[in-house]
Parts: structure tokens; sequence; C-alpha cells
């Protein structure tokens, strides 16, 4: 080392030293809520220890142990907002995924030689919503993609792609199944949301093929017989058929009650063909008689996405909302297999200090959802009571001990004696409203307030009774805050403008109109102010100095975008805001003026929903991602010391 480059070695060494630990040694780290929506399973035909699994918000999970745990693949498939709902591997390894923007018409296939670590995206079928996929046994370098418009094809493994049913032909669309002749690569069967079809001659010519199908049939899934492929089963919304004839005939099978009909996956079990299963929209059903006679393994109201045998007769069942069950015994008995395995859709999260705990409420989940509550972000999580199973989680308030659940099916108190969630009658003239409640506030143990669909809704006697304010010409209140250190200073938005209340919602009177938001999502005061008001909303931050007399939209670093989450610090001067349209997470150290891009390394996704600051340890900040769980924002020296515990 020369003279001149030392002094330079040893300054940069004071420097790193001296950087404080906030800067250099924190990270985001998934933490709780395992579970979530599964689209898609996929075995390795290498190993089937080996399993892929695909969500709806375009993230890829690997498990190297038959699905008993998972691990995100990193950095992984590339595009959130998207579904992945078909995974292919092929005999070598190579990862193909089918996806579909869920809100919107693009799509396509991407391509992965390592794992998943990183993919390709195949530019030739770019912007095609991919529904099916599927490779030919005879030809891996043979792939079939079905998508809205309609089937396309490709000879080399996906470098290039034709399209092989007619554009804008009026039936050979919408394809939702597809399987390519074991023992023939031109030969491709084709299910689609009206019934199926099926070319000779890798797609010149297409022929319908639904002689004894139910006319409106839309066929989810087609599957060779492993003993003969001139059997095929097809699965509809109109049932389970069978073909002997390679579709010639289609014979539809008894057994599966008629609510339970829509089967979204089957599967055969390759060492006893007689036994296969059939995932429905209400649970996974047996057969042990080939289809004579079936039987149900799970409760009724899971809803299958996804279903492999595995060596020896195990099963793995992917599903919406309770993630992926595992049963070691053909389905007598199941156990929840989500270990690493995040993708909630987490509504609102909040600390309750004085009970030691935090709650979390679930959106899209309407079984296996509700409100759960752990002692840390990493868990155990379990559900805080029952009878809020088919109710989306909107919101979340503390009521002394107790908990308030705003829902999209009224209000809902909840009862810690006897572990279960008492509705709040709320009713105007005699009538039930059953509104949908986007926030709740508590003021005392026995004041609440609710912004509902039914107007502002107002309790003084811990819910028995309310009444209800109509604030403006309209009706629906959209969201309502009060101030901390003063609880009688209230604030409402609704369509129309902010309305506010000086004796605790008693009385109301409108401040402002709507600065041209005809949808703010929430409402918080400053804390240690009762002046200070921000107001998240689909184009950005509005912030008022003035308790809502007047508002400023809040660029300086923060987009003009659809900001959802805020989690102000308690020292009044740290706040945090997520971008949900673009992702991201946003810090202000000036009480909310000016924002700073905050790290978003270590989020499974970074289109954060909610926030919320630990209000006991406020340098504890909470993440809630669109399909992610949980993140908690922490040291690593802290992570890896919890990790290892």
């Amino acid at each position: 080392m020369s003279a001149p480059e030392a002094p330079r070695l040893a300054i940069l060494l004071v420097a790193l030293l001296a950087a404080p630990p906030f800067a250099r040694a924190q990270s985001w780290m998934a933490v709780g809520l395992p579970g979530g929506d599964v689209r898609a399973l996929a075995v390795d035909p290498r190993d089937p220890r080996v399993v892929y699994l695909g969500t709806a918000d375009g993230i890829l999970y690997r498990s190297g142990d038959g699905g008993a745990s998972w691990r995100r693949a990193q950095p992984g498939f590339p595009l959130r907002g998207m579904s992945l709902d078909q995974i292919v591997v092929d005999a070598a390894g190579t990862i193909l995924v089918g996806y579909w923007e869920v809100t919107g018409p693009g799509g396509g296939i991407a391509r992965s030689s390592d794992d998943g670590r990183t993919f390709t995206i195949l530019p030739e079928i770019g912007g095609q919503s991919v529904r099916a996929l599927a490779v030919a046994a005879s030809d891996p370098r043979v792939l079939v993609a079905g998508t809205l418009t309609g089937v396309f094809r490709s000879g080399d493994g996906g470098s290039s792609w034709q399209r092989i049913s007619a554009a804008g032909d009026p039936e050979i669309k919408n394809i939702n199944s597809l399987a390519v002749d074991p023992a023939d690569p031109q030969v491709i069967y084709a299910g689609t949301w009206h019934l199926a079809w099926k070319t000779r001659d890798g797609g010149q010519v297409w022929r319908p093929i639904h002689l004894g199908m139910i006319n409106d049939s839309d066929v989810m899934t087609l599957t060779f017989d492993h003993r003969s492929p001139s059997t095929v089963y097809a699965t509809a919304c109109t049932g389970i058929y069978r073909s002997p004839d390679a579709g010639g005939h289609w014979a539809k099978v008894p057994g599966i009650p008629a609510s339970a009909r829509r089967t979204r996956s089957f599967a055969q079990d390759p060492a006893r063909p007689d036994v296969v299963y059939a995932g429905t929209t209400e649970g996974l059903w047996a057969s042990e008689d080939g289809m004579a006679t079936w039987r149900l393994l799970t409760p009724r109201e899971l809803v299958v996405n996804a279903v492999l045998v595995l060596p020896g007769g195990g099963l793995l069942v992917g599903a919406d909302g309770a993630g992926v069950l595992r049963s070691p015994d053909g389905g007598a008995t199941w156990a929840s297999s989500n270990e690493g395995f995040f993708a909630r859709f987490v509504s609102r999260v909040i600390f309750d200090p004085a009970q030691g705990r935090i709650l979390a409420g679930v959106l899209d989940d309407r079984q296996a959802g509700g409100v759960l509550s752990a002692a840390r972000p990493s868990g155990p999580w379990s559900k805080l009571g029952g009878g809020l199973e088919g109710r989306q989680i909107l919101a979340l308030a503390l009521a002394g001990t107790e908990v308030l659940a705003g829902t999209d099916d009224g209000l809902y108190f909840s009862m810690s004696h006897c572990g279960l969630w008492r509705p709040l009658r709320v009713a105007v003239d005699g009538i039930d409203l059953h509104p949908r409640v986007t926030e709740v506030v508590a003021l005392s143990d026995r004041t609440f307030l609710a912004a509902s669909s039914q107007g502002l809704l107002r309790s003084t006697d811990e819910g028995e009774h309310w009444e209800r304010h109509r604030l403006g010409l309209g009706l629906a209140v959209l969201a309502v805050a009060a101030s901390v250190p003063r609880p009688t200073v209230v604030l409402a938005a609704t369509p129309l403008g902010f309305f506010r209340s000086l004796d605790g919602g008693a009385s109301w009177t409108q401040i402002s109109a709507s600065v041209g938001e005809a949808n703010v999502h929430g409402l918080a005061f400053l804390p240690g102010n009762d002046h200070v008001v921000f107001a998240t909303t689909p184009r950005g931050l509005l912030r008022s100095p003035d308790q809502g007399q007047t508002w400023l939209r809040r660029g300086g670093g923060l987009p003009l975008l659809d900001i959802t989450g805020l989690a102000l610090h308690p020292d009044g001067r740290t706040a945090y805001a997520s971008d949900f349209t673009r992702g991201g997470i946003y810090r202000s150290e000036d009480g909310g003026e000016t924002w700073q891009a905050f790290s978003t390394e270590g989020l499974l996704s970074d289109r954060v929903w909610a926030l919320a600051v630990d209000p006991a340890a406020p340098d504890r900040l909470l993440a809630a991602a669109r399909s992610g769980g949980l993140h908690e924002w922490r040291a690593l020296e802290a992570a890896n010391a919890a990790g290892s515990r």
C-alpha cells in the first residue's frame, strides 16, 4: 500500500465506523401472518421435494422439502400485480410461468433456468393475458399457451411463438385450460370459457369436442389418464367429465354436490390410478374407485386452486386465504404448511400496548381471515375470536381492553371473556342498516364513532344504540379521526367535503370543500397537535394546518399517486407514507412538509397498503404489503439474533 493510500483508507474506516446504525444496519423483514392466496403449485420432475408456488401478486416461492417450508425466490419473478396461475417445470428443470395482469389486459410468459432466482420475459408473447400453459411430454421444446385472444405454440422452448388459432375467432378464445397429447405434440386440447376444442395438426384445423357436455360449461382443467391418453378428464363449472375416446364423447361424473362443481384443479395419483382428487370452490374431494363415489377431505369452506400428489401418497393443496395445506396420508389428516410463505393482504394493523399485543385485520380472505393477534410481529398469530367469518376487515380501533372492527357488513365488538365477536346492531327508525364501515374511532370506552356508507354513526353507550348524522347533501362518510390531545375535536371526510365537530361528534359543521377528492382513504391528526391533519387519497397526501379548513397537496418528494398507508411517530415530526400505485415508502422529518424515499429493501412487495408505528417502541415500524403479510423495520443485528434463538 502506498503512503498516500493509507490516510485515505483510515479516513474511510473512521467514516464507516461513525455512520449511525440506523443508516447502515437496518432492513425490512417479513415477520407475520403466514398464508394467503395460492394460485398455482408445480413440482420439479427431477426432484419431487422441489415445489414452486405462484401468488396473485407476482411472487414466486420455492420449497426444497416437499412443501413443508417456503422461501421467496430472490430476486425472483420481476413483475408485481400479476397472477401467476400457470407454472410448468420441464425435464431439464427449466421453469416457465404464465401470468396475467390482475387490473389490466396484459400478461405473458417468463422463463427461468436457475431455480426461479432470475427470469427472462419471453418477448414474442408479451402483452398476452396467459391463462393456460402446457409442455409436450414427447418434445419439451414444444409449448402451448392459451390466452384471452386464442392459442399460441412454440417449437423452440419459448423463444419464438406463432398463433395457431385464427385471430378474432368467435369460439377459440378465452382459453382456460390446455393439454398436449403425450405421444403426439400436434394433438392439442383447449378448454375455453365456453366448451372444449381439439386440433390434430398443430392448430391448422380446430374442431369442437363437447358432445355430452352441458352447453355453458367453462372448462377449467384438461388431464390425460396415466394409463391411456385416449381417456381424458375435463373439469368445468358444471361438473367433472370423462371421455373414453379422446374427446369424442363425454359423460358427466356423478357424486360431487352441485354447489361444489366448480373444479379448479384435478390430479390423479400416478401410483394408484383409480385415486383422483378434485379441488373445488367447496373443498378438496377424492375418489378411490375410479370416480364412482366421492368424499370430502377438507372443510367445505376451503377454495382449492391447486392440488399435487406427492410420492408416497402425500398431498399438497393450495387455497385461497389459507395458503398451503399438507397431508402425509392421502387426506386423512391435514396441517397448515405456510412456514416462510407470507401472502396475506393485511388491511389494518394497530398496536395495543396495554394488552401487550399487535392486532391485524385481513382483507380478501373471508374464511381464514378476520382479526388476528400476536404478542410480537413474528408471531405466533392466532384468531381473535370467531364470528367474523365471511366479512372483510376494513377498520380497527381499541376500546379499552376490547376491540372494535369495521367490516363490509357492519360493526363488531370483541368479547374477550368468551372468544367471540358481537355484532353491534345499527338501526335507524327500527331498520337495521348493516353499513359498510371504513373507519371507527373510540373516543372513550363507551363513545364510538364510525364512518360508514350509511352516514356518520355515533354511540355513547358502548354500541348498544346509535344515532346517524348526515353530513351535507350526501350520505356516505369515508373517514373519521379524533385529535389525541383533545378527543372532542373530530374531523370527517365525505365525497362532498370535510366536516368538523368540537363536541365529540354530537354536532357537525362543514369547514371545507372536497378539493377535488371524491375518495379519501383515511384521516390522521399529528400526535400532540390538534390542528395539523393529514388525508390519504388516490392522488397524493393532503395536509391541513388548521383542522381541515384549508388543504395543501404534499409533493416535495412524495408522489401524487395513491397514498394508502400513513404512520405518525409520537415525536410529532416523523411520519411515514406509502404509495400503493407504483410502490414505495417515504419518510418526513418535519411534520409532513417534505418527504424522502425510504428503504424498501427486504419487502416481499413494495406495494404497501398500511403502516404502523409502535407507540411503546417508536423506532419499530410495521408495513403491510399487498400480498406479503407484515414486515418489520429493524436492525439486522437484532434480526439475526432473533433468528438464532
